[in-house]
């Protein structure tokens, strides 16, 4: 594995790679559905089958195990992956001899939980994977760990799902491959669902050869001052997922990704279902997705090197639930226009829309998750964020699939995605707000606080703490007097400015590490009258003015408290 911290292109295609396995199993996955539609599968049974999909969002349960146990000797990130490719492997190929037999006769609870053993062990590839990206990309350029992502999962998600459903069609391969070649007709395609799967299994085990013959790992983990990281015990890792809870940015972004996929959980999971539903055949379909799938290629390109990456997402939020509408509506009237020349042009043009849009707004919140990252905690931390915006999206869309099997039939669909975009909008007219204080903060305010324990006790590092002293001794000479004085200027939105830029890179870090610094010291009355004098004056507090006439209140109250302090 390369060392350096380059963007390099072998760090770019290992990446890549490992991704595309995960996006086989997520694609082959997701395809089993549209199999169990054409046997007479209910919206109920697929929303029993979408627990198949929860491991995503229980993996933080054992991510701290993968990020934090392992071989030295054979590598950090090779100790999981090459096991895990490896079993993953021999689950498919035993699979694939009873799979069919359990699609023809709706065995949906064993698939189920076949699936769900399938994608625990995807999953566990996941928080592996995403560490290695974070370890390789995180100096060079972070938006590359969402990117390899992106492009990787979307190319496997292909082979799982068009590929798979294109070529395994009798009468797609009769029609436009045995015609053409004077190839006597045969009852199935090129291949059927069995060799498929059996062909996953071989490529899993392809590449965990490759793996353990041709890729060095060497351990090499900085933190964001580009120095070398401290390795955390297990213990600590899972300490550190607690600390990272009690942190209100994340409890923030944690709600944020709850909510947020109920505004558009209806349109992806059931707009293919809803088409075979109305008339349009699997392997028609998997043609449509083939230029959709060759958009989503290229879309994570657009953003590789973009910054502000929530600010990003909530602009594709926006347009998602904008044209998911118009989608459902065109699906709604299938069965009136699917004979004429111009259904499948227009319905390939909405769905590469669609897909087009789906893929930047997942890029942009996996880039933003990259771009807050510990790197000493890379996995787990992905992980946190990772569970938490799977587990929003599994919970809504199980919630989605049983709720329209209680809807009318012929209004199931359309009903559920209008219902499912008006509740996006009313939710980001409510959350916008929080998003854009959530993308100002820098990285430093989602990192976990060094701290070293002396006899029980629990202090700051000498250069956090001397760094703390000088904030605590200059808050008041650097701001409040600075902004006392501003109050008689002219120049007050200039200076404004400047304070809300302070108050933002320097403030937030003194109001996060206050209890700590307090503990840390015998002189609790002096620190205690200084967080309040700085409390006094927090950041949103600076932006949320109208005047100045309150900031005046405060810098009145803030110079009785420092004569208090300095008798």
């Amino acid at each position: 594995m390369p060392t350096n911290r380059g963007t390099s292109k072998s760090n770019i295609f290992l990446t890549i790679t490992l991704y595309i396995l995960q996006g086989m199993n997520l694609g082959l996955t997701s395809s089993i559905p549209l199999f169990l539609i054409y046997y007479g599968a209910t919206w109920k049974d697929r929303g029993t089958f979408n627990f198949a999909m929860y491991p995503f969002s229980l993996k933080l349960l054992w991510a701290p195990l993968i990020d934090v146990l392992y071989i030295k000797r054979f590598g950090r990130r090779k100790s999981w992956l090459v096991p895990i490719l490896l079993i993953s492997g021999a689950v498919l190929f035993s699979t694939s001899f009873f799979i069919q037999s359990w699609i023809v006769n709706n065995r949906v609870i064993i698939l189920t939980i076949v699936f769900f053993i399938i994608v625990f062990l995807t999953a566990s590839e996941d928080v592996c994977v995403d560490g290695l990206a974070i370890t390789l990309f995180a100096v060079s350029n972070p938006q590359w760990a969402s990117t390899s992502q992106a492009i990787g999962q979307t190319f496997g998600r292909f082979l799982g799902s068009s590929f798979l459903l294109t070529f395994e069609s009798a009468n797609f391969t009769n029609k436009f491959i045995r015609e053409p070649l004077s190839l006597p007709y045969q009852t199935t395609g090129l291949f059927s669902l069995v060799h498929f799967i059996q062909f996953v299994a071989v490529a899993f085990l392809i590449v965990t050869v490759c793996l353990i013959i041709f890729v060095r790992e060497k351990e090499e983990t900085l933190d964001a001052n580009g120095k070398k990281a401290h390795d955390l015990s297990l213990i600590e890792t899972y300490l550190s997922i607690i600390k990272l809870f009690k942190k209100k940015c994340i409890q923030k972004i944690a709600i944020v990704s709850l909510i947020s996929p109920i505004g558009f959980v209806a349109i992806q999971t059931m707009t293919p279902l809803a088409l075979i539903s109305q008339g349009v055949s699997r392997e028609n379909l998997a043609l449509v997705n083939i230029p959709v799938t060759l958009a989503a290629l290229v879309t994570p390109l657009i953003i590789r090197h973009t910054e502000r990456a929530l600010d990003w997402y909530a602009r594709f939020y926006v347009l998602y639930l904008i044209h998911a509408l118009p989608l459902a509506v065109y699906v709604y009237f299938t069965p009136s226009m699917i004979s004429s020349g111009y259904y499948y042009p227009i319905l390939i043009i909405l769905l590469t829309i669609s897909e087009f849009i789906r893929t930047l707004l997942f890029a942009s919140s996996v880039g933003f998750s990259a771009s807050i990252c510990q790197p000493d905690i890379g996995g787990t931390y992905m992980t946190l964020l990772a569970t938490i915006a799977n587990l929003g999206y599994a919970l809504n869309s199980s919630a989605v699939l049983y709720a329209a099997n209680l809807l009318p039939k012929k209004y199931d669909y359309i009903t559920a995605v209008s219902v499912s975009s008006f509740l996006g909008l009313l939710w980001f007219s409510l959350s916008c707000r929080t998003l854009k204080r959530l993308q100002k903060l820098p990285a430093s305010e989602w990192h976990i606080a060094k701290e070293t324990n002396i006899n029980g006790a629990t202090t700051l590092d000498e250069q956090d703490q001397n760094k703390m002293n000088e904030h605590f001794l200059n808050v008041n000479k650097i701001i409040f007097s600075s902004l006392k004085l501003s109050c008689l200027s002219k120049k007050r939105k200039r200076f404004k400015q400047i304070i809300e830029n302070y108050l933002h890179n320097i403030n937030l870090e003194i109001d996060n590490n206050i209890p700590k610094f307090i503990r840390s010291l015998k002189t609790n009355q002096f620190l205690s009258l200084r967080s309040i004098t700085i409390s006094n004056l927090r950041y949103n507090e600076i932006k949320s003015c109208k005047n100045f006439s309150y900031l005046s209140q405060v810098l009145n109250r803030t110079e009785k408290i420092d004569q208090l302090m300095f008798q």
